[in-house]
């Protein structure tokens, strides 16, 4: 039986053939990018990302399928020391997490087939599809994604967020969130950033970027507590 849970940024789904972790965008390296430009920042993103995916398969277990949808690297036309490492640091941990990891390319993924060369068990697609799930990067279309056998898009890129306010309007924080709705005969579900240095756009203020135009009011919301593995569903993006 097909199944879909909502695991913190992550996404499991049991598609009957397979369980598959969807994981969104990465940007690994974006540390030594802006240190390349003359901003200082610490380079502790990698180690908090990986205690995150530790209360992760903490939760979910070994899956035979781990889906990265895009932009796993930061640079677009080279690849930064950081991203070598931090990249074939996170291809390390998770080769015991599964069977095999699959990179749909994202728009910042040019260069980023010499790494995954150095890992047999990692596989750089255009996108993904395992039975009536596609997986793509979510900024360009494809053909496939028409066929009559695919029910299901998971797609990255637009690092949706939603900003609340409390009472009063005293105080507005932004969320992660993922938004899922329909479009034509498809059911599509747009998985946030796992990226923690942005927080990502909200769909009433921007355009999220993606190939499709999709009517997201339409889309349920589902909100990631901050920190936690816990995701809420606030209703439909139109009434919030």
């Amino acid at each position: 039986m097909e199944s879909v849970e909502y695991v913190g940024k992550c996404l499991l789904i049991n598609s009957g053939e397979r369980r598959i972790l969807a994981v969104g965008d990465l940007h690994l390296g974006w540390e030594e990018n802006l240190n390349r430009s003359g901003v200082l920042v610490s380079r502790q993103m990698f180690e908090e990302m990986i205690e995150y995916f530790d209360k992760v398969f903490g939760e979910v277990g070994r899956v035979e399928d781990i889906v990265l949808l895009g932009d796993v690297k930061h640079r677009f036309g080279s690849i930064m020391k950081q991203e070598w490492s931090d990249a074939l640091g996170l291809f390390d941990y998770l080769k015991d997490k599964c069977e095999k990891i699959v990179i749909v390319k994202g728009n910042h993924d040019a260069v980023l087939e010499p790494i995954v060369k150095q890992r047999s068990n990692v596989f750089l697609m255009n996108y993904y599809a395992c039975g009536k799930w596609l997986f793509m990067h979510g900024n360009r279309d494809f053909a496939e994604s028409y066929n009559k056998e695919i029910k299901n898009w998971v797609v990255g890129h637009g690092h949706p967020a939603i900003k609340i306010s409390e009472p009063g309007g005293s105080k507005i924080e932004k969320f992660k969130c993922f938004l899922v709705g329909k479009w034509k005969d498809k059911n599509v579900i747009i998985v946030p950033s796992f990226f923690d240095a942005s927080g990502g756009s909200d769909p009433r203020e921007n355009d999220l970027g993606l190939a499709w135009k999709f009517k997201l009011e339409k889309f349920n919301v589902k909100v990631v507590s901050d920190g936690m593995l816990e995701v809420l569903d606030f209703g439909k993006l139109k009434e919030l």
